[in-house]
């Protein structure tokens, strides 16, 4: 493949990626929104897919010689209803569905054109999903429409919120953000030299979108909006200095999470803040593990981002 072509594609993944990256949060946000229930776990099924898609579409432009992106494309964050959510989810499936099929127009690598075959058919099945969510909620609407005055009312006054707690939410939901994203592009970039490794930090990305989730609905609940701006990502360029910045990163959080729980006052907020901080500090102790594994390779050879990429074309 000529330089000029592969700067094209990397191109065109990046664009990808940065889409996929949108979807994730875009369908998180309105599962959070929704609260507990079937509607809601079905959507997190779909941003998963997402998020798996966002890493593979991360692989090929590692292997391609390109930089990854944790850019987000257009997230839509206007509309307030159910309803409409799910018609702005329709939509940015058809964008994602037209975008496919353009590419597959455009490339002709037999392997990633499977790649792109296989996400196209998730995305067209996320998209007939989503269809039928809109009836699903009109139809929820409608019934909520024909309840007694009442009835309709009852149970929905929102409960004070105390400063501290809001803090405590807001500043949780944009490090687990942080911490879904930094997990998530090391674990592609270390897959090639040490699948286990890579293997647990894909895991600990989901279990930080499930910490997003608590947080997210806690906020919800609250009549509060949740931040959809992540803190800084550290992305080093050799696998010892990730599973540094992933130790650190656990650390830092743990650490600020105890500092909150120390001032909070609404006692099952703070229980939401207990349970994620204990799950830090396994994390801790996890990454420390696999930083003893990486030691033996380390003696070896070293491992760079860059020396990924030339194994990636031998």
């Amino acid at each position: 493949m000529k330089q000029t072509e592969k700067e094209t594609l990397i191109k065109l993944l990046q664009a990808a990626a940065r889409d996929e990256h949108a979807a994730i949060i875009q369908y998180l946000r309105h599962a959070y929104l929704m609260g507990e229930g079937e509607l809601a776990c079905e959507i997190e099924g779909i941003a998963r897919e997402e998020m798996r898609h966002f890493w593979m579409l991360s692989r090929w432009i590692v292997k391609l010689g390109g930089d990854p992106t944790i850019e987000r494309g257009f997230t839509e964050v206007t509309v307030s209803s159910v309803p409409a959510w799910m018609k702005e989810d329709v939509a940015a499936e058809d964008r994602a569905i037209a975008m496919y099929k353009d590419y597959l127009n455009r490339i002709e690598d037999p392997d990633i054109r499977a790649d792109i075959e296989y996400i196209l058919a998730d995305e067209e099945r996320h998209r007939g999903d989503f269809l039928h969510f809109v009836e699903k909620a009109l139809a929820e609407v409608q019934a909520t429409e024909s309840t007694a005055p009442d009835e309709a009312g009852a149970g929905t006054e929102v409960p004070a919120f105390a400063g501290i707690d809001k803090e405590a939410l807001d500043w949780g939901t944009q490090h687990e953000y942080a911490a879904l994203l930094q997990y998530l592009v090391h674990s592609f970039l270390l897959h090639q030299d040490d699948e286990e490794i890579s293997h647990q930090l894909e895991k600990q990305a989901i279990n930080e979108m499930q910490h997003m989730g608590w947080f997210g609905e806690e906020l919800a609940d609250m009549g509060e909006e949740m931040p959809l701006e992540p803190h800084p990502v550290t992305i080093p360029r050799d696998a010892k200095s990730m599973l540094e910045a992933d130790v650190k990163l656990e650390q830092q959080t743990s650490e600020k999470y105890g500092q909150f729980l120390t001032q909070m006052v609404d006692e099952d907020i703070k229980g939401v803040v207990d349970d994620a901080r204990g799950q830090e500090l396994y994390h801790e102790k996890l990454f420390s593990r696999l930083m003893r594994r990486l030691a033996p390779k380390l003696s070896s050879h070293d491992w760079t981002v860059g020396s990924l990429k030339e194994k990636e074309k031998d």
